[in-house]
């Protein structure tokens, strides 16, 4: 039902039919057009259902108001393990919405969270952090192309610290420097769990990659690290410092564990070639937010007419 513009009407329908089925298991609903209203009646239909495990709500037009009404209806579902909520415009307090169901237990089946393209900046990345810290069945969480910032991935780290079932964390285009990068680095020495780590697009320069290279001969759990299309310069002390541990982890550990560090550097053959967006500024993810939530107001404004 991806991209149907199914609208408001055509949600509340759907709703009801959740209600009483018993068999869907996997739901799309991206691209349609269904805004506060049909988030709303699902919600409702969310907390009666208990066989849906995958929910698709991308680009939707839901704003705070609607997500609030899908965290309290995890308050109550039991089932559902995957919400894709990105490309919606909500923001931190839509964010913060969600957070506050992901606290102490109060929902224990979600395992897999998308909130990119949501405007989130340091408050909400806050209130996701102190989620973080206090959940204990969330697996993999998705927050890129949004402005946490140096200072909303300063939060995170703190909860990356301490958790020990993240095993993934996506971060991309988020204006982190290296400073961010500094902070996450400090918090993958402590780490355990989490097996990939997205930071592709920011700004990260030498120093963050020299930072991150020296905490991976600590940590022995991450696997993938994306730093595609950031500051690392070609043959500088980042580069060869990642191009190191890369060599000498896999050497020790590709025997006994079976341990495999890869570094994703975009299209680039060598490890830290120069990237084509170092200039990459707020500015620039707040355009393509624009673009995307435009889109969806073409969306709505074409399921209006046509019906």
């Amino acid at each position: 039902m991806r991209e149907t513009i199914l609208g408001r009407d055509g949600a509340t329908h759907i709703a009801r039919m959740l209600i009483t089925n018993t068999r869907l298991v996997n739901l799309d609903l991206a691209s349609n057009a269904i805004e506060d209203l049909g988030a709303t009646a699902l919600a409702d239909a969310i907390k009666q259902n208990t066989t849906l495990v995958k929910l698709e709500l991308q680009r939707n037009g839901i704003s705070a108001e609607g997500a609030l009404h899908i965290a309290e209806a995890l308050r109550v579902n039991t089932t559902l393990e995957y919400l894709g909520f990105a490309f919606n415009g909500f923001g931190d307090k839509g964010a913060t919405h969600l957070a506050h169901v992901l606290k102490g237990g109060v929902n224990t089946s979600l395992k897999h969270l998308d909130l990119g393209f949501n405007g989130v900046c340091v408050e909400g990345a806050r209130a996701l952090a102190e989620a973080l810290t206090d959940n204990h069945w969330l697996e993999t969480m998705e927050l890129g192309y949004n402005a946490i910032t140096d200072r909303g991935a300063l939060e995170l780290a703190k909860a990356v610290r301490y958790n020990t079932v993240l095993t993934s964390l996506g971060m991309p285009s988020n204006g982190i420097t290296d400073d961010g990068a500094r902070e996450l680095a400090v918090a993958l020495k402590d780490n355990v769990s989490l097996i990939q780590m997205g930071l592709s697009f920011n700004q990260i320069g030498d120093s963050g990659a020299q930072e991150l290279a020296t905490v991976l001969h600590i940590n022995q759990a991450l696997e993938t690290l994306y730093l595609e299309e950031n500051d690392v310069v070609e043959n500088g002390k980042g580069a060869v410092a990642l191009q190191k541990v890369l060599t000498s982890t896999f050497r020790l550990k590709a025997l006994d564990t079976q341990y495999q560090l890869a570094f994703v550097m975009g299209s680039h053959v060598r490890l830290g070639a120069e990237s084509g967006l170092m200039d990459l500024e707020p500015s620039l993810l707040q355009e393509i937010l624009k673009f995307a939530r435009d889109q969806v107001k073409r969306d709505i404004q074409f399921y209006r007419q046509s019906t």
